[in-house]
């Protein structure tokens, strides 16, 4: 007896739903709702950089590991302006004690429509993430970087920052050199302190 038709059937239904499981995976307003990640008012996910394996180029020498970033969310802009970014580093690689200045100071994070069209939209990274995208977010003083969005299924933020510099000579400065640096960034009330569970972010003036 002869199964070519119900073969092909099968791999026909196969690959349908294969591509289904592949839409929803890559899809910004695919089979999971990613509402939850919006940030209330008065609240951002914040976080501090990660070890220092992971903050090449962001961090001065000789100053602690404190770079905190507060990114606040909009998951219906996914594909346009989901987001804004603001740093706490007003002695960091952009500022001096005589002339402050942040690294991010509310940086519209900038989609990359491009990208949903290519195979780079596709690509997973591992278990536990809802959704990734990239992005540009434009630096108060060193140009626009490179983000990795990464939307945790345990309601958190993966942030990973690409700082773009040519090959630096052997006595730049951390501000010089390319750089990478990742962050773990939470749900918090943006302007409360750390002792209350906040991001300890100032007010705008």
């Amino acid at each position: 007896m002869c199964h070519a038709p119900f073969t092909s059937l099968r791999l026909h239904s196969l690959r349908w739903a294969s591509a289904l499981i592949t839409l929803c995976a890559v899809s910004a307003s695919g089979c999971t709702s990613l509402d939850g990640f919006n940030s209330k008012p008065g609240e951002a996910y914040c976080g501090q950089i990660s070890v220092a394996v992971f903050h090449e180029g962001f961090v001065k020498q000789g100053l602690p590991s404190d770079l905190w970033l507060a990114l606040t969310m909009d998951t219906s802009k996914l594909t346009t302006v989901p987001g804004k970014l603001n740093s706490n580093d007003f002695q960091g690689i952009c500022g001096t004690s005589d002339a402050p200045q942040v690294l991010f100071l509310d940086a519209p994070v900038r989609a990359i429509p491009e990208v949903d069209h290519d195979v780079l939209s596709a690509l997973t990274f591992g278990e536990g993430h809802d959704h990734d995208f990239f992005a540009w977010v434009d630096s108060t003083c060193l140009g626009t970087m490179l983000a990795v969005v990464s939307l945790m299924k345990n309601n958190y933020i993966e942030l990973r920052l690409f700082k773009p510099a040519p090959a630096p000579p052997l006595n730049a400065t951390v501000a010089q050199r390319p750089g990478f640096a990742l962050f773990h960034l939470y749900p918090k009330t943006l302007h409360a302190s750390k002792e209350e569970g906040g991001c300890d972010f100032p007010p705008a003036p």
